[in-house]
């Protein structure tokens, strides 16, 4: 079962500059490895800087938290097809919590995710709902969630809790 905030994602990008070429396609089971590789090559620094990467316990974890159901893969359309990022969305009755976004090191950088990040807020104000997400404090992904509005409502001094209404 694909989530079904996809479609209506994809509708908010439909004239996003910085998405043209881009798409997304519900996850599967059989994603899982490419989506924690992924995982790895985005997030290894800043978990290693916070608490120590541990390459076993990250695996296990993925692997027992990994739902098929909550993901998008991100898609970059050039002559072929090339799964490049995953977003991940749970929709509460009064939010949405922007769980992961994660983009290839090649594919940061270009306005892709800001876009992305820009339709979630689209779709959240359609739906009076506000968005939260979790960074850790060293990622500086953190300064373009400010930059997009979101401001910090708590701190465990690992991770930032952020909010845009």
């Amino acid at each position: 079962m694909a989530a079904g905030w996809i479609e209506p994602l994809s509708a908010a990008l439909a004239g996003a500059p910085a998405f043209r070429g881009w798409t997304f396609r519900a996850a599967e089971r059989d994603d899982e490895d490419f989506l924690f590789a992924l995982h790895r090559d985005a997030m290894r620094t800043y978990v290693d800087a916070t608490w120590g990467w541990n390459e076993e316990w990250q695996r296990a974890n993925f692997a027992a938290t990994y739902a098929p159901a909550r993901q998008a893969v991100i898609v970059h359309r050039g002559t072929v097809l090339h799964d490049v990022g995953r977003i991940s969305l749970t929709r509460h009755w009064r939010k949405i919590f922007l769980r992961d976004i994660e983009l290839m090191g090649a594919e940061r950088n270009h306005g892709v995710g800001t876009a992305i990040i820009n339709a979630v807020l689209t779709l959240a104000q359609q739906s009076d709902r506000y968005v939260e997400l979790r960074v850790l404090r060293c990622n500086p992904a953190r300064r373009l969630y400010a930059r997009l509005g979101f401001r910090v409502i708590d701190d465990d001094g690992a991770r930032l809790r952020m909010r845009a209404l």
